[in-house]
């Protein structure tokens, strides 16, 4: 069972695609990712790039994030995702897309939307990870600009296997921490507004 674990819709439970393509996040898992970053929230705009079910970007927002984009190129995952805002009451707050991871970011850059908190939860073993910061990079899209157009700084949580070969460094990114829990690990990135 996947369920929200904190924040306004704490509690409640969120269905689940049915297939081996994808892995929802395990709870323990998703609450280990978002205490290392408890200090970000409320945050503004929250990208969700490989979201499966939308649990990530649900517990952003039921945690205090203000609006999301939640993107799977699977239609079945956004026909769930679609389900789930619904019962959590967050329809409103998200956009949802069905669109490869790069050209979700190209999308996000033409319609001038900026985030400050991105959480990739991409299939393992495959170097998303690195491939998908070096497009958020050069896409201009992280950091969410002040009245005088300087750039905030932007988190990128980042769920993979233990066994993928993830860097400290891509590009700007630099990594502040990585937590294992089994076969699991979580990365924390940061982009600071003087690494654009």
């Amino acid at each position: 069972m996947i369920r929200v674990i904190a924040g306004i819709a704490g509690g409640m439970k969120l269905k689940t695609i049915d297939s081996d393509s994808t892995k929802p996040t395990l709870d323990r898992v998703k609450e280990a990712m978002f205490s290392m970053i408890y200090n970000w929230f409320p945050c503004e705009n929250v990208l969700d790039l490989f979201s499966g079910n939308g649990s990530l970007g649900i517990e952003a927002l039921s945690r205090g994030a203000c609006r999301a984009v939640m993107n799977d190129k699977s239609k079945a995952c956004c026909s769930v995702i679609k389900e789930n805002l619904s019962h959590t009451g967050f329809s409103k707050k998200v956009d949802v897309y069905s669109k490869d991871f790069s050209e979700l970011i190209s999308v996000m850059r033409k319609e001038g939307r900026y985030f400050d908190l991105v959480l990739l939860d991409p299939p393992y073993g495959r170097g998303l990870i690195g491939e998908t910061l070096c497009l958020l990079q050069k896409s201009g899209i992280c950091g969410i600009p002040d009245k005088n157009g300087c750039r905030g700084d932007c988190i990128v949580v980042a769920e993979h296997s233990v066994q993928d070969d993830i860097k400290d460094c891509y590009g700007g990114f630099e990594r502040l921490k990585c937590k294992k829990y089994g076969t699991v690990a979580v990365s924390v990135f940061i982009l600071s507004r003087d690494k654009e």
